[in-house]
């Protein structure tokens, strides 16, 4: 509860008087320490999130490389499938390991602000005959959050791929195994476990993951201890399950909470004890929405005609529901390059989004049109998605990167600007010719750096969109 949201002093009651009182002398003592372990925790993120995006990078390229070079061996598709998802379920793993690793090397050289529990034993020394420091202390051995852990009672992730090797089977289904075991048989729309302790099923996910949509979520089939087990694991994976079934979802949650990263050092809530309503935290998006970075012009768009369940969070940011996110990204990783090509240029002020006539017929099989030629919610979902995308990955690039490549990182609004321009420099040249910095931050256009070679230029666009 920030100060201007707090209740005027004078309707509270002694008692509140004195919480908010010890929560604000809490908060300036520990502040520095905050301070300085969560710009650590966020330095560490960043980092590996442009390590993740160069893994992306890496992916599909080992992909194509794979794929080409067992077709090369007269491989099957079948083959070809199982090696290309346990080659990159292996280098996701790694990319895990280094983070947790990294992590938890960190946690031990960053400071451990001084916690809620302990301020508040420590400051009943001098009033140690006042009973609200004892309702506070009990509340405070209640919370979760009393202390800073670390990670003190996490497992590190496991390493289950390394030993892991694809091969043909006797019956030419393709199994994966370790020496002369088989731990998991590929039959094509499924994996069965042949081994269900804990390492093979984990194994199994982690290929699954990469052999089907993720983004769908997994279905476990087989018998309520299998499920049980392997929904717990997928939790502390993170992977999204089709499962309904009450005690699958119960271990998938159960997992889920084991499955935290740092801890960061933050100021204990009070406020159920100050209103006794619920706590309410205005700087991220309702539950169940995803909060997305968006192009200034399409946040003008929305802001003149709102779309349903889109809100706007202001900082450049708005948010979307969970379900459709997935949906648009499941959407986007089944496109081809074309389609993706001109679903970078959509105009969402247009109901057709101004797609050329072309390919109307490649967007409508797709779902991102509909049978009228008009966009629909995915497909406008989809533009807003891969903006994200891009300009994430353009803010994550290193000063020296984005003086020659930043260019290649457009979202809709900026294809949409470089047209409207062309369009001007057409009919009144002499005009854009006296066009200075100025007017062109006021259209809000991306500025061009230094021109790439044609190829270099389709190689990124390539990477960016798939």
């Amino acid at each position: 509860m920030s100060l201007s949201e707090r209740p005027p002093m004078e309707t509270l009651t002694g008692e509140q008087q004195k919480r908010l009182a010890l929560l604000d002398a809490f908060e300036a003592k520990t502040a520095p320490d905050r301070q300085i372990r969560n710009g650590g925790i966020d330095q560490h993120e960043q980092q590996y999130r442009e390590k993740w995006l160069q893994l992306q990078s890496s992916i599909e390229a080992t992909r194509g490389d794979l794929q080409t070079r067992l077709k090369g061996l007269g491989a099957s598709d079948q083959s070809i499938s199982a090696s290309v998802a346990i080659e990159l379920a292996k280098l996701t793993e790694g990319y895990y390991a280094e983070k947790d690793k990294a992590a938890r090397e960190l946690d031990g050289t960053l400071v451990k602000p001084q916690s809620w529990l302990d301020f508040l034993k420590e400051s009943k020394l001098e009033q140690p005959d006042d009973p609200i420091f004892d309702r506070l202390i009990e509340e405070a051995e209640k919370a979760p959050d009393s202390g800073l852990e670390g990670f003190s009672q996490q497992p590190a992730p496991n390493i289950v791929l390394a030993d892991l090797q694809a091969r043909e089977g006797k019956d030419g289904v393709m199994e994966y195994t370790r020496g002369l075991t088989v731990a998991v048989r590929d039959v094509g729309d499924r994996l069965d476990v042949r081994k269900t302790d804990d390492r093979d099923v984990e194994a199994a996910l982690k290929i699954a993951a990469k052999k089907f949509d993720i983004d769908k979520g997994l279905l476990l089939t087989g018998d309520t201890a299998f499920k049980v087990r392997a929904a717990e694991i997928s939790g502390k994976l993170g992977y999204p399950l089709q499962n309904t079934e009450p005690e699958v979802l119960k271990a998938w949650m159960t997992g889920k909470q084991v499955a935290q990263g740092i801890e960061r050092a933050n100021i204990p809530s009070v406020e159920a004890g100050i209103t006794g309503d619920p706590v309410k935290n205005l700087t991220i998006a309702p539950v169940g929405k995803s909060v997305l970075r968006a192009d200034q012009r399409t946040i003008d768009i929305l802001t003149k005609s709102p779309v349903a369940d889109i809100d706007l969070l202001g900082d450049g940011k708005i948010s979307m529901p969970d379900e459709r996110m997935l949906a648009a990204n499941a959407s986007i990783k089944d496109l081809s390059y074309q389609a993706l090509h001109q679903i970078a240029r959509v105009d969402l002020e247009q109901q057709n989004g101004g797609v050329d006539p072309g390919s109307v017929d490649l967007l409508r099989e797709k779902g991102i049109l509909d049978t009228d030629g008009k966009l629909t919610q995915l497909g406008t979902d989809v533009v807003m998605v891969r903006d994200d995308r891009v300009i994430r990955e353009r803010e994550a690039l290193e000063p020296s990167q984005k003086a020659n490549i930043a260019q290649y990182f457009k979202t809709s609004g900026d294809y949409v600007r470089e047209a409207f321009f062309a369009e001007r420099e057409k009919a009144a040249p002499e005009v854009a010719e006296d066009r200075n910095e100025k007017a062109l931050e006021q259209e809000n256009a991306f500025q061009l750096g230094e021109k790439m070679p044609k190829a270099r230029q389709i190689a990124f666009e390539e990477e960016l969109e798939l």
